[in-house]
This record gives C-alpha cells, sequence and structure tokens, in this order.
C-alpha cells in the first residue's frame, strides 16, 4: 500500500470527508500536509505520518 493511500484511508477512518491531493500533498479544509512514513514503533501506528506544511510567510516569521 502507497503512502499517499495509507493517509486517505487514516483521513477516511477519522470520518473527514472534505480532503483532496494535490500531487502527494494532502489539502484539508485549505491547510496542506506532507505525507510521510512513520517509523515510531508504536503498536497502535498506522505507518503514516502528515505534516502540516507552513505557508512561506510563517516560515519566515519562525
Amino acid at each position: 500500500m502507497t503512502l499517499k493511500a495509507m493517509a486517505q484511508e487514516k483521513v477516511e477512518r477519522a470520518g473527514i470527508a472534505n480532503y483532496s491531493f494535490d500531487q502527494d500533498v494532502l489539502v484539508m479544509c485549505g491547510v496542506r500536509y506532507s505525507i510521510e512514513a512513520c517509523t515510531c514503533g508504536a503498536a497502535d501506528c498506522d505507518g503514516v505520518r502528515l505534516r502540516k506544511i507552513l505557508p512561506p510567510r510563517l516560515r519566515a516569521m519562525q
């Protein structure tokens, strides 16, 4: 199963219907998330991690 398919399954399991993909980026409610493999090893981990992608203007403020 691809990371994109795993992310889609994760979002649907959470009951979220308002999402889309832009290439390999998940977009939910206008917020963009990178999709990464998770290797935390926790028993309940589904193997996928979503990280919020900050807009350039917010990154510059950090």
